[in-house]
Parts: structure tokens; sequence; C-alpha cells
């Protein structure tokens, strides 16, 4: 399983790369941010941070559908450090997650 982790970030660092330099068009698809030379899992607890402090801001319908892409990724951000053996770093970011999410983490 860890070749296609390797492999899908590989392709997806690709797919960033072809759309910097305009082979790709951007679409109006997902809100994700990829930052060159952060780890996937870097990225992943970003977005979610990013996520969830925009649905703040955002009419109560669209911040239910914000915050449920915010778990999602979370979801994967925890499947991934588990899966690498980083039980208690999945714990930690769930903790900070839950904070940030009851509003008390800024």
């Amino acid at each position: 399983m860890r070749a296609f982790d390797i492999m899908a970030e590989a392709k997806m660092r690709q797919w960033e790369q072809d759309k910097k330099d305009g082979k790709i068009k951007p679409s109006g698809g997902p809100t994700l941010s990829v930052e060159s030379g952060d780890s996937l899992e870097k990225q992943l607890f970003a977005d979610i941070t990013r996520l969830i402090r925009r649905s703040r801001q955002e009419p109560l319908q669209t911040s239910a559908e914000t915050l449920r892409e915010a778990e999602k990724l979370q979801v994967q951000l925890s499947a991934r450090l588990e899966r690498t053996g980083a039980c208690h770093l999945s714990r930690y970011v769930a903790d900070r997650v839950r904070a940030l999410r009851e509003g008390r983490d800024e």
C-alpha cells in the first residue's frame, strides 16, 4: 500500500506543476490547497483548519457542507497517520481539530 501512496502523491504533485505551467485549466472543483514542499499530511491538516475557520463565516447551510468536507479530510489524514504508525500524532491532530471546531483554538 505504501507504493500506492508514493505514486498517488507523485501524480498529484505532477498535476499541480502542470496546472501552474498552464498545461491544465483550473477547474471550479475542490477547494483544497497544495503547497510545494509540504507533506500531504501537513497539507491535509492546513486544509482542515482552513475549512473549519471558513465555515464560521458562512451561512448555516453552506457551513454544514464545509464542515462535512473538513470531516472527510480529517478521516483521510487520520487513516494516513495511523497506517504509518503515528497513532499518537493522529490522536493529537484529532484533539486539535476538535478544539478548533469548538472555537477553543485560534
